[in-house]
């Protein structure tokens, strides 16, 4: 019996010997993982050890030999491929959702899915590309509340978490609880959110749709007594994410936009391009596209990062909006 279970062992050693620490790159010879076993208080010759390759193999453990007159033996086959993994690892890094320390967790989890080598070139290859993080270490139970609330069909109950100066992060309105009837959930900035209607709370407007930052939800917890509410007809998250602008502002509405030919790349890359863009007859070399967007700073900010590029063409209520937007930050 010792002798069978410390075959078992063994073999499951020398499986995860091979998972860890080779590559096609960074394979192992016979000798090398003779001597890796024995570090792990197994005993094995040259004889046993390729007895026990061959049951992995025979097992659809894809262990591979290089060939040659000293063969060396690894694992290349994965779930992931290192490219994968690095794609993986950036989306981590720019989750402003985020707790460092969960971060840090979670990529040290998907470096484990390739081989210690390879993850050691994950180190030098990756970057930062987030720049917040969130101090709510819950923010992954509330993810699992809310999508379980959606699940079976109730809204959810939460306060919600506001900063002020002196006193640091409070709870908005005395910790005031809210009803949400979640729709979706949107990864958006970094962020998560999750887009619903308030109808309890918001009865003169029920459907109205709100969005919370998840990390910034406190005490979510699923209201079994309530069925959840159906969207508005013909609500679209893609389409109110666009007209939004990441998330702030207030109801959407049908804004003219007119724009320089060769920055019809960049309108694009906010609107879909089902939108209808025509000429402006008026202005040479210049566009036209009606838009619905939530009229806002962000949205006046968006507009004006392309030095006159773009512009609001109406109507007249939006755009004197926007032009006392602008001369508000020059006063600034």
């Amino acid at each position: 019996m010792a002798n069978r279970e410390n075959s078992r062992g063994r073999l499951l050693c020398l499986m995860n010997i091979l998972q860890k620490d080779t590559d096609e790159q960074h394979g192992l010879t016979i000798k090398e993982l003779i001597s890796k076993l024995e570090e792990a208080g197994f005993s094995a010759d040259r004889k046993t050890l390729y007895v026990d390759i061959e049951a992995l193999q025979n097992f659809d453990v894809p262990v591979e030999s290089s060939g040659g007159n000293v063969p060396k033996y690894f694992i290349e086959d994965r779930t992931f491929e290192v490219e994968e993994i690095m794609i993986l690892i950036d989306a981590v890094e720019s989750a402003g959702f985020m707790t460092e320390k969960k971060k840090a967790n979670l990529i040290a989890k998907l470096k484990g899915l390739t081989s210690s080598p390879r993850a050691l070139e994950l180190n030098e290859q990756i970057h930062y590309i987030g720049r917040h993080h969130s101090v709510n270490k819950d923010y992954i139970y509330n993810v699992g509340s809310i999508r379980r609330a959606m699940a079976e069909h109730h809204p959810v109950t939460f306060q919600y978490l506001d900063y002020h100066y002196g006193k640091g992060q409070i709870l908005k309105h005395d910790g005031f609880r809210y009803i949400l009837h979640p729709f979706a959930l949107v990864w958006n900035n970094g962020f998560y959110y999750c887009i619903g209607t308030c109808p309890e709370q918001k009865p003169q407007e029920p459907d109205k749709i709100i969005h919370f930052r998840i990390d910034r939800m406190k005490g979510v917890s699923i209201k079994e007594d309530t069925v959840l509410v159906k969207p508005p007809k013909g609500f679209s998250v893609a389409k109110h994410m666009e007209s939004s602008f990441s998330m702030y502002g207030n109801r959407s509405e049908t804004v003219q936009i007119r724009f320089k030919k060769e920055l019809l790349t960049q309108f694009f890359d906010r609107f879909e391009q089902t939108v209808h863009v025509f000429e402006d007859t008026d202005h040479e070399g210049y566009l036209l596209a009606n838009v619905e967007v939530s009229v806002s700073p962000t949205f006046f900010s968006w507009v004006s990062q392309y030095g006159g590029g773009f512009t609001i063409a109406g109507p007249d209520r939006v755009r004197r909006l926007y032009h006392e937007h602008l001369e508000e930050a020059l006063k600034a």
